[in-house]
Order: structure tokens, then C-alpha cells, then sequence
């Protein structure tokens, strides 16, 4: 696109040179980028300066820069014009300005708007989502596709895992406003193999929670951190909107379903693994656990003897809840057939030839806000600890809010008797050395 715009100058340059005279608006007229039209400018002074001394050679060296400008010399460059696939979005770039602790997408850098993490795994991550998004971009379903069974309240009929373990990416309808988009983001290259466990060590399906001093909640830079062996297969994200306006949550698998992974020791990492993006302190939001709901069917379907369980203590026991909640009640209704989910699945041509700006693919979620000094670095923060002892009655009155509380009626202050003060019962004496036959 640019390269042509440079290569119309040149063709109006040379066809003026015949006439001994450059119209140098005519290039300030074609479509150029924005940021060639101020070297342009100085370009067109320069011609005219050229042409009034009768300089053929200089007008010829200016439309030459004038060339070596126009043409794209680095894939960044070519980011900044939102040419790039979204796949490729600020890959092979410095990182050097991206955010080292965020607490959610809404606090990384911007870098030609788009957001820039601090490794290139989590950067991939992000990417292969948003591309992922735009390819299954449409009209949503009609109330009538779900047959009675929004948000859930049936039993389900769901896409698949794949013989190489991966569940089929696509977005998989929970109301007509509301879906689950899975995407892949493989780890390793195309065609390296993943370790991968038999069904016999496959016991357990763990739900996990972020937890570290900085509350972060971005998944894609939690996939940043783990940055060794596989941690778990699935990342969870909050709660998202996308450019129309519809609530979405992204999984994100990493790895096959069944690889080696080392997650859970309480449970001897026997099995698959998810994080979800929430700390201790913070309320699944209702979308997160319909979307818990789904993956943990899916993965049972696949491999029925899973368990499903939480991480240990609290962690991940709001998710474990809500879907024993759900499950109990499938067994407690009449049995009734089973509703196949509206899905749309991601065609791996379409997720690789997405692309778009940011605005046109979601809603971004705002900074998160400071972390008070006194908060920082405990895990979770001790004016959020659910697990603390009960407090006494006078503890509580004390603790119950920053202002101050008046907890005796006001009296008089009375000076104190001088009889009730300490007295010395003796004169005051230097101390002695004992001498060196005192025993001891």
C-alpha cells in the first residue's frame, strides 16, 4: 500500500521532469499515509528549490529519498499501519516497555493499539485469542436454538476432544448474549510431540485460582510466567465484552487435555489442570462458572473416571461448588433429552488470516486500581483473610469500620491519688561489686 504511493510520486515526478517542471502537489493530493505527508511537504520545497536552479540531478536524489521513505523497512512498520495479521501483532519487538506486574489486560502498554506483554508466550496467547475471536464473528443464536436450556439448565450435548486431545476451539453458546470462546495457543511447535499420560493416571480434573501479592488476573501473562514445563493445559479468563457488546470468557488450551503436566501435588498432578483467572478474595462471576461447567463436561465426557476437584483449602472451591451445584441438580430432574449447545466452530484458515484493531474486536477492560502500601506482598491481602479466627466482642467493636466509635460513656478525667502511686520503701544506695569469695 505504501510502496505504491511512492511509486505514483516517482511516475508524476518523472513525467514532469519532460517538461522541465514538478508539480509537487500532486503527490501531497495522492492518499499517503499520515506519516509521509510532513516529509513530503519538505520534499515539495525542496523540488521547487531544485527546479528554480535548474538542478535535474537534485530533483532526481529527492524523489529517490522521497522512494526509500515510502517503502516499508521493518515489520513493525508495517503493525503500525494495522496491516498485520493479529497473529502477528508485536511479535519479534522489544519488550522493553511492557508492564512487569499488571493485574489485569487493562494495564499493559498500548504499542500502535495493541496490547504489548512481557514475553512472547503470553503475547502469542493473546493474539491467537483475538484472532480466534474475529474468526467466529456473527449473528448470535435465536433464544429458540437453546430449547429451554439457557445458562445451562439441561443436560448437555458438547463439542468434542479430539483424538490429539484438544477440544475443538470456537465459541460455544450459553444464551443468546453469553458464550465460552476456546482457543488454542499451542506451546510447542507444529509437530513436536507432547508427553502425554494413559487413562490409567488420568484421576483428576483440578480447578485452580491466581494467587500472588500483585492480584493479578490477566491470564495471558500468568501463561507468561509459566514459562517452563507444562503447568496446567487451560487458562481461564474474567469475564470479557466484545464490540457488540455481548459477555464472553475466554479458555485458552495450552497443551493437550491428557499432557504431563505438574499443577497439583495434593492430588499428585494426576490429571488435567485449569486456572482461573480470580483470586481468593474476589466472587466467580457468574459467566466463569457456567464456563467451568462447560470445560469440566467436556473433559468427563472425554475421560469419564476424572474426579473433579479443587486445588486445596479454598482455591478453586467456589468453582468446584458451582458445578456440584449443577450436577446435583441434573440428577435431582426427570430425565429429559439432551440440547446440543450452539457452537460455531474456529476454522484454523479464518484464525490465521483475521485481522483488525483492537476496538472492533472487544470492549477493554480499564486500569486496575493501586494496591494500598499496607496490602502489598501478602497473600491474600489481611484485610480480606476469610479464614481468620473470630474476633472477641470488644475486637469486633474495635475492627468494625476506619471510623472511630465511642465505646463507654464520657466521664471526667480525674487526677490520680497521690497515696495510690509507688513509693520506695528504701533509700537509694550505689550498687556494690560482690567480692570474689561470694559463691555462687
Amino acid at each position: 500500500m505504501t510502496g505504491g504511493v511512492g511509486l505514483s510520486g516517482l511516475i508524476s515526478g518523472m513525467n514532469a521532469l519532460r517538461g522541465n517542471c514538478v508539480r509537487g502537489t500532486e503527490l501531497l493530493n495522492e492518499d499517503v499515509d499520515h506519516r509521509l505527508r510532513s516529509f513530503a511537504l519538505a520534499m515539495d520545497r525542496l523540488l521547487q528549490a531544485a527546479i528554480a536552479a535548474g538542478c535535474t540531478s537534485a530533483v532526481a536524489l529527492a524523489l529517490v529519498a522521497l522512494f526509500i521513505a515510502a517503502t516499508p523497512v521493518s515489520r513493525a512498520q508495517t503493525a503500525r499501519q494495522g496491516a498485520d495479521l493479529l497473529k502477528d501483532r508485536n511479535i519479534d519487538v522489544s519488550r522493553a516497555g511492557a508492564a512487569q506486574l499488571p493485574r489485569s489486560e487493562g494495564d499493559q502498554l498500548l504499542v500502535d493499539g495493541w496490547p504489548l506483554y512481557r514475553t512472547e508466550r503470553g503475547q502469542q496467547a493473546f493474539n491467537d485469542s483475538m484472532a480466534t475471536l474475529r474468526a467466529t464473528d456473527g449473528a448470535a443464536p435465536v433464544p429458540g436454538a437453546f430449547r429451554g436450556c439457557a445458562h445451562l439448565e439441561c443436560n448437555l450435548v458438547l463439542p468434542s476432544v479430539s483424538s490429539g486431545g484438544w477440544i475443538p476451539p470456537g465459541r460455544i453458546w450459553v444464551s443468546p448474549t453469553e458464550y465460552v470462546l476456546v482457543v488454542h495457543s499451542p506451546r510447542l511447535h507444529e509437530g513436536q510431540p507432547y508427553r502425554r499420560r494413559d487413562s490409567r493416571q488420568m484421576r483428576y480434573f483440578v480447578f485452580h485460582e491466581f494467587h500472588n501479592s500483585t492480584r493479578n488476573t490477566d491470564p495471558f501473562d500468568t501463561i507468561s510466567s509459566h514459562s517452563g514445563s507444562v503447568f496446567v493445559p487451560l487458562y481461564m479468563s474474567k469475564e470479557w465484552a466484545d464490540a457488540r457488546g455481548r459477555r464472553f470468557v475466554i479458555v485458552v488450551q495450552v497443551a493437550p487435555y491428557d499432557v504431563v503436566s505438574f499443577h497439583a501435588t495434593d492430588w499428585g498432578s494426576a490429571g488435567p489442570g485449569m486456572e482461573v483467572a480470580k483470586n481468593m478474595t474476589e466472587e466467580l462471576e457468574p459467566l466463569q462458572g457456567l464456563a467451568g461447567i462447560v470445560v469440566a463436561t467436556i473433559l468427563k465426557t472425554a475421560a469419564p473416571q476424572l474426579e473433579i476437584v479443587n486445588h486445596g483449602g479454598n482455591e478453586g472451591l467456589p468453582m468446584l461448588r458451582q458445578y456440584e451445584r449443577w450436577l446435583s441438580t441434573r440428577k435431582a430432574q426427570a430425565p429429559a433429552p439432551a440440547v446440543v449447545l450452539p457452537f460455531l466452530g474456529a476454522r484454523s484458515e479464518r484464525v490465521a488470516a483475521a485481522g483488525g484493531r483492537l476496538e472492533d474486536l472487544i470492549v477493554r477492560r480499564g486500569a486496575s486500581p493501586l494496591i494500598p502500601i499496607a496490602d502489598r506482598g501478602v497473600v491474600p491481602p489481611r484485610t480480606a483473610l476469610s479464614a481468620s479466627p473470630p474476633l472477641s466482642a470488644q475486637s469486633a467493636l474495635l475492627a468494625a469500620g476506619p471510623e472511630p466509635m465511642l465505646i463507654g460513656p464520657i466521664r471526667p478525667a480525674v487526677r490520680p491519688d497521690p497515696e495510690a502511686l509507688p513509693r520506695l520503701v528504701e533509700p537509694i544506695r550505689p550498687a556494690t561489686r560482690p567480692g570474689s569469695g561470694a559463691g555462687g
